[in-house]
């Protein structure tokens, strides 16, 4: 399995529709919570109206997770002005112990080397 990142940008003329969809939404989420690593909404202020729904989400390959966020309620109803799906690598909180050090350590032998 691999992540992806699921960016669904809000179409704010259609935020009645997020209220008829909410609890179809949360029983989505509930049915695929463990496919799911994380998601929520980003604001354009806080406290304000949301503007980005991110989920980051296990599939098997980027078809699968766009036909798996394509189901999403919202989604299915059109209250998204654009879905993006990007294959997504986590580095924080770290998956594996030790790999911020892995990635610094080889980051900085890759600096030394010389440009040809």
């Amino acid at each position: 399995m691999s992540l992806y990142a699921c960016l669904c940008t809000i179409d704010e003329g259609k935020l009645d529709l997020f209220s008829r969809l909410r609890a179809d939404h949360y029983g989505f989420l509930i049915a695929h919570q463990r496919r799911i690593r994380f998601g929520g909404p980003a604001r354009v202020a806080e406290g304000g109206q949301p503007h980005t729904m991110i989920i980051i989400v296990e599939a098997i390959d980027q078809a699968n997770a766009e036909a798996w966020i394509a189901g999403e309620p919202y989604n299915a109803h059109g209250g998204f002005k654009v879905v993006t799906v990007r294959p997504w690598s986590q580095v924080i909180p770290e998956p594996e112990p030790g790999l911020l050090v892995r990635i610094h350590d080889e980051a900085h032998d890759a600096a030394r080397r010389p440009i040809r």
